[in-house]
């Protein structure tokens, strides 16, 4: 085997392996350098997710000729002096291999201009691949304007590996929101094809770039981290109540010394510290930030920097817990509920151009429910019930009773001249009718008894049968869960339906998002509609919920709830093109619409639910998988009570 140098070109080409993953990449080592260069106001624009175009201006410090005629030179950085500053690196960048990386794979331009230079006089430079231009004077302001086009055009083994465009911006996106929240004293800007998603402005806190970038509704409920600065660790930050836990893990961002990370064991420590608050499988909202001195710390063990090896793991991990567990004992952890202002007659409220458009909005929406309500859909093979319903005030029709909802065989009516049908047997059990009783003088009637049951319910939570060899045990949220998800895959995957049945509300829900969050619902916008979720602009912020699935109708499950873990399922599984979310989806449904324990049910009621069973494919597990069945055989009991 023949030993040989790598050319210049083919090394670029393998760091750009290492280091450019997606656009998102370039926009985070483009934004990266911008803070190194003290940047006060940051605008990125995107073109096709990225993959077309990608340009990135800052007000910061700028570069002279000199300087920029060294930008394209591979391990050419201005952050690192000599060895020592390699073990106390206190800025963004520092490898050097960025912009090499970054033109290897790409048609790449700057346009610079230094703070101190006189006048409009800049410098502009060109590269594509391994092939590097001139510097050229140019009329330019202070700062740094890059542009980035065509990526991977000369590796297209790399590019058809990218996503879609919705996709892809939606990477860009987060890496901005990672990027702004440790610098709220920056100004961001972000459009994606010439449309607006960001317009983060400057201002003095954490809370109000949350606010900004993920709403009010989680911003103004966060819970200030109480700041430890002891042992030469700070902790500092926000986190949610318990009751702001998501259904995703993407809600939790951690920070040290500025720089976004991922930690195993910042997590745990976080996950410790809401054990017993929180459901196991809810995550909690969490912005932290970890200062340490530089020296304690190695960031240079991967080669985006997205993890790190601390010096002393134990003792951050201490400090963390420590920190989180003082803010949760100390805040009022009990739920709120928000309700409207009132308006009394002898104060009418102001009605200002907002409330007015709000008004007419929802009379619209009611107008059009009357006028334009869908025709009936074919009911859906889920158990439904055949209680008595009314409505209620939100349009909606709901069971007088709250229980489980599934179709019985209407009883029979009894013939008086015959005798009573003898009880039938289930699974082999023999059942013995006591002879009649001999004529005698009428006596006062013996009191009505009940046939013995043919399965038992414990604890309102559990269904025991029995069966040819034992008895089974079921737990019924469980099974009920697996299913209605069956039902619902099937449902979706027949050819002659349009979706899953859904009613419009007569008064629609609510619900405030970001602008990224609003782009990713608009992407999804066939998907919601197959599950029978349809939503509208309502403002600047907010959407409406117009349509919603009868099932979660049915069960009283809370809209806007529904939908925020629909955004988190969104938000996860954006990368698998729909298949994967659409998988999550469905399983919070059937979770949220299922039976659930504690609920008490009746004799038919668990004599349907088995019988479902036997024909439900894959019902030993619900669609999260955990166990349905528990069976006991008859040899188990009988080695427990010592007949064997």
């Amino acid at each position: 085997m023949t030993i040989r140098l790598l050319p210049a070109h083919l090394v670029n080409k393998i760091a750009a392996g290492e280091i450019i993953e997606r656009p998102a990449s370039i926009v985070k080592e483009l934004i990266e350098n911008s803070l190194d260069a003290r940047a006060t106001r940051i605008d990125i624009a995107v073109t096709d997710g990225g993959k077309a175009h990608i340009r990135v201006t800052d007000d910061g410090e700028g570069m002279d000729q000199g300087d920029l005629a060294l930008t394209f030179t591979p391990h050419a950085t201005s952050k690192l002096a000599n060895e020592e500053d390699l073990l106390k690196i206190s800025t963004m960048g520092f490898r050097g291999e960025a912009l090499a990386s970054v033109v290897a794979v790409s048609h790449a331009h700057i346009r610079t201009c230094s703070r101190n230079a006189t006048g409009d006089s800049g410098f502009e430079i060109e590269a594509s691949g391994d092939t590097v231009g001139a510097v050229r004077p140019c009329a330019a302001a202070a700062g740094t304007t890059v542009t980035v086009r065509d990526l991977f055009f000369n590796t297209p083994a790399r590019r058809k590996f990218l996503r879609t465009a919705n996709t892809e911006s939606a990477h860009v996106a987060e890496q901005v929101a990672r990027l702004a929240l440790p610098h709220p004293h920056v100004t961001f800007t972000l459009t994606h094809n010439d449309r607006q998603v960001y317009n983060l402005l400057a201002c003095e806190s954490t809370r109000r770039r949350v606010c900004d970038l993920f709403g009010a509704e989680l911003g103004d409920v966060l819970l200030p981290v109480a700041q430890r600065g002891r042992q030469e660790v700070t902790i500092a930050g926000l986190i949610g109540p318990p009751s702001a836990a998501r259904s995703s893990g993407k809600w939790q961002y951690f920070f040290l010394n500025g720089r976004h990370i991922r930690d195993r064991l910042l997590g745990h420590a976080l996950r410790e510290a809401y054990r017993g608050l929180i459901d196991h499988n809810r995550w909690p909202v969490a912005f932290i930030f970890v200062e340490v001195d530089p020296t304690d710390v190695d960031v240079n063990v991967h080669p985006t920097k997205i993890e790190v090896r601390f010096r002393n793991s134990q003792q951050v991990h201490a400090e963390l817990l420590a920190a989180l567990r003082e803010t949760l004992n100390k805040a009022n952890l009990a739920p709120t509920a928000a309700l409207a202002d009132a308006v009394t007659p002898d104060e009418p409220a102001a009605e200002g151009a907002d409330d007015k458009a709000r008004k007419d909005s929802l009379r619209q929406a009611m107008a059009d429910f009357f006028k334009s309500a869908p025709p009936p859909q074919p009911r859906l093979s889920f158990p439904q019930s055949t209680r008595p319903v009314a409505p209620v005030p939100n349009g909606h029709t709901q069971p007088r009773e709250s229980g489980f909802s599934i179709p019985f065989p209407p009883a029979q009516p009894q013939d008086p001249a015959q005798p009573p049908a003898a009880e039938p047997t289930w699974r082999g059990e023999v059942r013995t009718h006591d002879h009649p009783a001999p004529q005698g003088p009428p006596s006062t009637p013996p009191p009505a008894t009940s046939p013995p049951a043919t399965v038992l319910q414990v604890h309102d939570s559990y269904i025991v049968a029995r069966c040819d060899d034992g008895l089974i045990i079921i737990d019924q949220h469980a099974l009920h869960e697996r299913v209605i998800y069956n039902e619902l895959r099937s449902r979706l995957a027949d050819p002659d339906t349009s979706g899953l049945e859904a009613q419009r509300l007569l008064i629609p829900a609510t619900l405030r998002v970001s602008a990224a969050e609003a782009d990713l619902l608009a992407a999804n916008a066939r998907l919601l509609g197959c599950l029978g979720i349809e939503v509208v602009p309502f403002g600047p912020d907010t959407l409406a919920v117009q349509q919603f699935p009868t099932l979660l109708i049915q069960r009283e499950v809370e809209t806007t709830d529904f939908l925020r873990e629909v955004l988190d399922k969104l938000r996860e599984d954006q990368t698998t093109d729909g298949e994967r979310a659409l998988e999550g989806i469905l399983q919070t449904m059937a979770c949220k619409a299922a039976i659930k324990a504690g609920q008490p049910l009746t004799q038919a009621e668990m004599e349907s639910l088995l019988a479902r069973r036997e024909q439900a494919d894959k019902a030993s597990s619900c669609p999260h998988g955990r166990p349905t069945t528990l069976k006991l055989t008859l040899k188990d009991l009988q080695r427990q009570f010592k007949r064997g």
